[in-house]
């Protein structure tokens, strides 16, 4: 196994794999094409895996699974036995720390209510909508509430936070 993903080439800190067992893709890369583009396949053999685990990267001393049995099915959001869960893209984390950055990654969020929000008085209350259930509801709200575009090859190609290129037809 290399020290770098094979699909962005970053170094590889924290991997996530299926039953299939290739280790050679980080988490971050592997969770946007299950939450964002709902490929459930492995990058590197193709195996549909009906979700992944999420472990840190350690070359010959990566945590390996070899009997996906031992996760909890009916699974919801957050701790479940002793992993934590996250429903959007199907994944089992042994680290609560990067289960909480790559749930805070998947939120669907509009980034200009959001700044709006902020500078607000904490006194008025808050309008602000705590998130969307999906990315077609998210460009949904964008379009009709403040005439923005999401751009689909920067959702698609971006590594980082899952959302937030749009632009503006005036």
């Amino acid at each position: 196994m290399d020290d770098s993903c094979a699909v962005c080439a970053d170094a590889l800190e924290w991997a996530a794999y299926g039953p299939c067992g290739h280790r050679e893709v980080c988490s971050t890369c592997v969770i946007r094409l299950r939450f964002v583009l709902d490929d459930r396949r492995c990058c590197i053999c193709k195996t549909e895996n009906p979700f992944v685990f999420v472990t840190k990267a350690m070359g010959d001393y990566t945590r390996v699974i070899t009997d996906f049995s031992k996760f909890p099915t009916g699974a919801t959001e957050g701790k479940a036995g002793e992993f934590w869960y996250h429903e959007g893209s199907q994944a089992y984390f042994d680290d609560m720390d990067h289960y909480r950055m790559i749930k805070a990654m998947c939120r669907l969020s509009c980034s200009v209510c959001d700044n709006k929000n902020a500078g607000e008085q904490a006194t008025e209350p808050a309008r602000r909508r705590s998130g969307f259930r999906s990315i077609e509801q998210l460009k949904g709200h964008l379009f009709h509430q403040h005439r923005l575009f999401m751009c689909s090859l920067c959702l698609e190609g971006k590594k980082g936070d899952a959302v937030g290129f749009f632009f503006s037809f005036l």
